[in-house]
Formats: structure tokens, sequence, C-alpha cells
């Protein structure tokens, strides 16, 4: 069961955007309404991919749901041939039961509500010989079975139509996410715009390479730094993972996928990936997370350097730690 991604958009209501900032009246408020603006506009972009992400879980619970209602309804039709198989048995006994006059088990038959309810009655007789007995043990089995197929397609069924609806859903989040986090993107173009050459060459400045930091070790974290080290100074673009252009998390994505490792598509969920590291304790390779909510991710590189795709009009590049909001690290 395959899902489309964007649907039409459903009439839950969500927060709207940020509305557009007023036209700065000097550099300085300018370069403040930027940095404001490119954060909200990555974590909107970051809300995304988690919507992305959860699209695909989704999807693949619905299909793993829709999965299990074929079988289960073979099951329960199984389940009912099996029970009408011993039906001719059951109406030769019940008419045994009437033609010798023991009343009894024609007592048993007339004041059952239901196939099992004479079956149980039935089987707890004295009247009866062992293969009768027998014989009733098994139509008894067969009506319970049954009803249990029956009970399971039906619950087969149900999470089956619980699954689709929450991916349909989970489509829509999508939709509303990538509108939001287009509007602030066009915000932050246009603030770009306004800076002075001299602002737009400081927010971009070069913060330097660690120094004397030796890459050791063949660990998945350092693998996958090493592979983003060869993506130095590829732009900053919202939405992309590689091999040209990326994203905070998109970098970090696509330096895991080139070890062998597919992560998360958005830095909140790549958050919870691996086990938790103290910042004291951190090593090249570990991901290190920013804000909180998390919205931004890179690979710390050692001697207190963070290797990230930095912002936009920005590349990939190290940037110091300190300067940066940090929020935890994970280590895989």
């Amino acid at each position: 069961m395959a899902l489309a991604a964007c649907v039409v958009l459903t009439g839950t209501a969500h927060a709207d955007p940020a509305p557009p900032p007023p036209h700065s009246p000097n550099a300085s408020d300018a370069a403040k309404q930027l940095a404001d603006a490119q954060h909200d506009a990555e974590a909107l972009t970051e809300q995304w991919h988690g919507a992305q992400d959860n699209l695909q879980t989704k999807q693949r619970e619905a299909d793993r749901a829709e999965a299990q209602v074929k079988p289960a309804r073979a099951a329960a039709a199984k389940a009912q041939q099996s029970m009408e198989k011993y039906q001719q048995q059951i109406d030769k006994l019940t008419a045994e039961a009437m033609e010798s006059g023991r009343l009894d088990e024609l007592n048993a038959l007339v004041l059952s509500d239901s196939p099992s309810d004479f079956l149980d009655q039935m089987t707890t007789l004295d009247s009866f010989t062992a293969d009768q007995k027998a014989e009733l043990d098994r139509a008894a089995e067969a009506v319970s079975a049954t009803k249990r197929a029956q009970d399971e397609a039906t619950a087969a069924v149900a999470a089956a139509q619980q699954a689709t609806v929450q991916a349909r859903q989970a489509a829509d989040q999508i939709t509303v996410r990538k509108k939001q986090a287009d509007v602030r993107i066009d915000q932050v173009e246009d603030l770009l715009k306004r800076l002075s050459p001299a602002d737009r060459a400081a927010r971009i400045s070069d913060d330097g390479s660690p120094v004397g930091v030796v890459l050791g070790g063949s660990g998945k974290g350092v693998m996958a730094l090493k592979a983003a080290m060869t993506r130095m100074q590829s732009p900053y673009v919202w939405g992309a993972a590689g091999p040209g252009r990326f994203d905070c998390s998109g970098l970090v994505y696509w330096a895991f996928k080139k070890v062998g490792i597919t992560l998360p598509r958005s830095s909140s969920a790549q958050a919870q990936v691996g086990r938790p590291v103290a910042k004291s304790d951190l090593q090249p390779g570990d991901l290190i997370f920013f804000y909180s909510p998390v919205s931004h991710v890179g690979f710390y590189a050692g001697d207190g350097k963070v290797l990230n795709a930095v912002q936009t009009g920005d590349v990939v590049r190290y940037t110091d730690l300190d300067k940066m909001k940090y929020n935890s690290a994970r280590r895989l």
C-alpha cells in the first residue's frame, strides 16, 4: 500500500508561520532579524524532515497492517470450513438424542444460546459414548477456533484502517510543514539581500580548522566525519542532502549513508540514535545537537570545532562549539 506524500490538506488547524519582519532601520537590526529568521526557518525545515520520517514510519506500519488482513481472513474462512465439517456429526447426535428420548440432551439443545454453548453442555452429559464425546470435543474446538479467527480478522481490518488514517495524517503534516518553512525561508532570503557586504562577510567568517587532531580508529562516527570532510565548502541549501549541497541534517544523513548507516532525516530524530555522550567526553565523529528543541546538528571534529552545514548563504565548514547553543551529543 503506497500513500502519496502530498495530499489535499484537511481542516485541521495549524499555527500560521510568523509574519514577515518589518524593514530594519539599521544593519544591526537586520542582522538580528536575520539570525532569528534563520533559526525559525531551520527549525521549520527540520520539522518538515521529521514529518517525512513520520510518514515513512506510518506507511510501513500501514503496509504491515494491510499485509495481515488477507491471511487473517483466510484463517477465518478455513476455521469456518472446519466448523462446518462437524455440522453433520452434530446434527446426527442431536437426532439420536431426540429419537432415543434423551430429554436432557434435547433440553441442552433447546436452551442453548449458541452452538458453542450447546456443545459445552452436550460434552458434559454422561449418556454419550467416548467416541461421541471426542467428536463433540472436536466440534466445540472448531466453533471456538472459528470465533477466534473471525475476531482476529476483524481486528486486522480495523488496524489496517487505523494505520492508513495515521499515514494520511502524516502526509498532511509534510505539506503543512513545507509551506511554513517556505514562508520563513523567503523571509531569510529577503533579509540576506539587505545586509551590507561587511555584515554578510562577518556572518560567514571562518572559525578555523581543528589543530592537532588525529582521526584514528574505524568507528562509524569517525568514518562518517571523514566522509563529511570531503564536502567542505559545499553550499548550504534548505532541504538538501548531497552530494553537492546540504542542510545540517542532510550532511549528517549523507555522511552516514556513505558508511552504510541510514539515519532518520531530521535532526530531532537523529538526536535519538546511538548513545548519549557527555559534553566533557566528546570525541571526533560524535554528533552534536543544538537548540531546544533540537533543530541543528553537526559532527564534533575535535579541538572544540564542529563540522556542519552552517546556515543559508554559507557553506559546510568548521565552527566553534562554544559559539553555538549546545543541547546534547550522541555516539554511534
